[in-house]
């Protein structure tokens, strides 16, 4: 279940480079006006040298073979020496992910239970030893991992995109749980600053500049001294591979999603400008028959400097 659901939405490009005979800049503008009217929406660029003349095409996957038969109708002959995915490939408008989520709970309701994520556990324990009064949970879901900080008297705040999982959560939680709707992606949703952020298993479901955005968005809704925990999948994960490559750590599962895989760099890298002070990994859904964990989780924390360290 969980596997199927990290990530959803694409819309999948590939990139394909053709080698074609000697052509002039007339020759071009003939060709790039007969590929439009079959691949409108393509962006085609050509490399000219006297050792080789290419095409390259990004675009939607298409028929290579219609392709090279449009070109030969005029004249040009090509063949193909290269076809890859585009390394950026993945879409997740608020609207598609608002779609996907929905529909996913109404069909599975409670799909994870109520009991906590260990990355959950862990952030409570941190949290409370902190003294933390509230904290913002985007992508909360049902709430799930919202339980174990009510518990500990510490008030949660909550983003969902799905109506229906927000329902849920009010269901079982009534006047004890806050949740804003909206996409993760357009935060913030009020000017509020709270004293920590905590974000399970969301971050590597989204596009390079999407996780940059959130990042920065939990980051700035921090007070002065507040700190945040996002729990991120690792590359030592044992589905680590899995699905077809579609980028730099980044592969295909599921219907159509993408996951990214996090190391030590990307980690250092994606969270040094949001006061990194510490990243551990931590093991996720122990398997009953291997008593071993079906995923491994970067555990990320960080700290928003007081005035008086600035």
């Amino acid at each position: 279940m969980l596997n199927s659901l990290f990530g959803r939405i694409k819309i999948c490009k590939v990139i394909k480079i053709y080698e074609i005979n000697p052509v002039d800049s007339e020759q071009i503008k003939q060709i790039e006006d007969a590929l439009k009217k079959i691949l409108p929406d393509a962006v085609i660029r050509f490399g000219l040298s006297p050792a080789k003349n290419v095409i390259q095409i990004e675009n939607t996957p298409f028929d290579s073979d219609l392709m090279i038969e449009t070109l030969e109708k005029i004249g040009f002959f090509c063949h193909l020496i290269s076809d890859e995915v585009a390394a950026e490939e993945v879409s997740n408008t608020a609207q598609e992910m608002h779609d996907f989520w929905d529909s996913a709970f109404i069909r599975n309701q409670h799909m994870w239970g109520y009991a906590p994520a260990a990355s959950a556990v862990y952030a409570k324990d941190f949290l409370v030893r902190q003294g933390v009064e509230n904290v913002l949970i985007p992508g909360i879901g049902y709430g799930r991992n919202a339980g174990i900080f009510i518990e500990n008297g510490i008030e949660v705040t909550g983003i969902e995109i799905s109506k229906t999982a927000i329902d849920l959560a009010q269901e079982y939680y009534g006047g004890e749980l806050t949740v804003k709707q909206g996409s993760v992606t357009e935060m913030p949703f009020d000017s509020r600053t709270y004293q920590s952020v905590f974000c399970y298993g969301l971050l590597h479901l989204l596009t390079p500049w999407q996780r940059e955005k959130l990042i920065k968005d939990c980051y700035n809704q921090l007070q002065d001294g507040g700190w945040m925990i996002f729990s991120v999948v690792s590359k030592t994960s044992p589905n680590y591979g899995r699905g077809r490559q579609i980028g730099d750590d980044t592969f295909e599962v599921g219907d159509g999603g993408q996951i990214f895989f996090y190391d030590e760099r990307s980690v250092q890298k994606e969270f040094e400008q949001s006061g990194l002070m510490d990243f551990f990994e931590i093991g996720e859904q122990i398997n009953i028959g291997s008593q071993k964990p079906d995923f491994i989780f970067f555990l990320v924390t960080c700290r928003k400097p007081q005035n008086r360290e600035m």
